[in-house]
């Protein structure tokens, strides 16, 4: 029998060793650092634990990254896995008691079972209520694990996997670049027939494409290029309820969104939520700015800043606002609550250590009632609006406390009243004195009602100042001036 010449074996795995990467992993490294810091910011006096699914090369150079918090990392592989992981197990399988972990990351293993569902069941029944779980799956890339390797996942596919938690962040791991260079490797690489031949042009396929990776940074935030990714990732929390399958698939990013075509009425959690991935909330927030300043200058005048003040944003969006008020010198804690899935992820991700909550907001109920209420665009898309109102000020906000809401929507803005058909959503159509009323009706005193950065041909922000009886009244030389 002829023996393998050593030398070979020598000079293959030098070349391997020189031959650059085609992929780049500070995408995964940022988000796990992230996991590691909530994990930190959250857990009690106890060390953390840890559950990383996935084959031992890629879980042990990620490990001192999982450790680095003082965490305990557990890893676990299915069998047929190259390595020595912790655990051999079926990842639809898993040796461990429910709520173990307060974190799971799984590196490339759902694609390697057949069991799908029953994984990601597993994975969560392992996780603690509101534990973290980072997934990475390859989209567009060859085949990694021979006849180990059965499936891909679009990002909206990974996402989808996981309607049982709530999104922290989402999207390419490594983009079409590198899935680009994967492909022209593996070109050149299934053109010889002799295993040697196709050594050396795979390597020649790899120095002549791997620049391309470096692209992908600047082609993150180009729809074509999440529709043609290398790899995706999903980083949650198991949440208490399921995201619906609708607001899943307006969370589409890709380029066909922009072709989209709804007949019917939405729910406007639904259409917020595609507006995050359209960016349109960017524009909200420029547009916003000057009411919403004239608004806080307002409720900062009845508010006693000096004592310290918690507060709200009731329809938060990305959370711009909540950002606003926790840089407020008095503020203490601010809350961002919105219905739209979309919109709260991209909160979590623009600030982490934010406190943001996905909601019905006529529903809700804070663990604390808070001293401010603040709320911009959010009103009229209820069909109840005085049931929120009714809500902020029975379970929300402390006696004394005060709020401040904020509208365009309103019968007396023209050009408002085809905002309901353009964009196809309900909107409670209400005059001014309707408004007022709503609020009295709701249990608040009125403060002040204005037109907040009302110009030439333009009607302006109906904003809406009120208080929580129970507070020792003020002098009224004290009080914003009534319009």
């Amino acid at each position: 029998m002829p023996t393998a010449d050593p030398s070979a074996k020598t000079v293959g795995a030098r070349v391997r060793a020189l031959t650059p990467s085609l992929t780049r992993g500070e995408k995964r490294s940022a988000i796990l650092r992230r996991l590691v810091g909530l994990l930190g910011a959250s857990a009690d006096r106890r060390s953390p634990s840890i559950l990383a699914i996935g084959p031992p090369a890629q879980v042990d150079a990620v490990r001192p990254i999982l450790a680095a918090g003082g965490a305990q990392v557990f890893q676990a592989d299915v069998p047929a896995a190259a390595g020595v992981p912790d655990v051999r197990c079926e990842v639809a399988r898993l040796p461990f008691r429910d709520t173990a972990f307060d974190a799971v990351v799984v590196l490339g293993a759902l694609h390697r079972t057949l069991r799908i569902a029953e994984a990601v069941e597993e994975a969560l029944r392992v996780l603690r209520p509101e534990g973290l779980v980072y997934v990475e799956e390859p989209f567009l890339e060859p085949v990694q694990d021979g006849p180990y390797d059965f499936y891909r996942f679009s990002h909206l596919g990974l996402r989808g996997l996981f309607l049982q938690c709530e999104e922290l962040d989402s999207g390419m791991v490594n983009g079409v670049g590198t899935a680009l260079a994967s492909s022209w490797r593996h070109y050149l690489w299934s053109l010889p027939r002799e295993r040697r031949m196709g050594f050396v042009l795979s390597t020649i396929g790899s120095f002549s494409s791997f620049f391309l990776k470096y692209l992908d940074k600047r082609l993150e935030r180009r729809p074509r290029a999440i529709d043609a990714a290398a790899s995706v990732f999903f980083f949650g929390k198991r949440g208490a309820s399921t995201l619906p399958v609708s607001e899943l698939v307006a969370g589409y990013r890709g380029a066909a969104a922009r072709f989209a075509r709804h007949r019917a009425a939405r729910p406007a959690h639904e259409v917020f939520t595609e507006w995050a991935v359209r960016d349109r909330d960017v524009d909200m927030q420029r547009h916003h700015t000057a009411a919403v300043d004239e608004m806080l200058e307002a409720a900062f005048a009845v508010l006693d800043e000096t004592q310290g003040f918690t507060a709200i944003d009731a329809g938060c969006g990305n959370g711009w606002l909540v950002r606003r008020l926790n840089s407020s010198p008095g503020c203490l804690a601010a809350t961002g609550v919105d219905a739209s899935a979309g919109m709260i992820a991209k909160a979590r991700a623009l600030d982490p250590t934010g406190r943001y909550v996905i909601a019905d907001l006529a529903t809700w109920q804070p663990p604390e009632r808070v001293d401010l209420v603040v709320s911009m665009e959010a009103l009229y898309y209820l069909d109840d609006p005085v049931a929120l109102l009714r809500n902020i000020a029975t379970t929300w906000l402390k006696p004394g406390g005060c709020a401040v809401f904020g509208i365009d929507h309103y019968q007396e803005n023209e050009p408002s009243l085809r905002w309901p058909t353009g964009i196809g959503v309900h909107m409670t159509t209400w005059p001014e004195a309707r408004w007022l009323s709503a609020l009295e009706e709701a249990g608040f005193t009125p403060v002040r009602s204005w037109r907040a950065d009302a110009q030439p041909g333009k009607a302006g922000t109906l904003a809406m100042l009120v208080e929580m009886p129970g507070a020792a009244s003020e002098p009224a030389s004290q009080r914003p001036p009534e319009l």
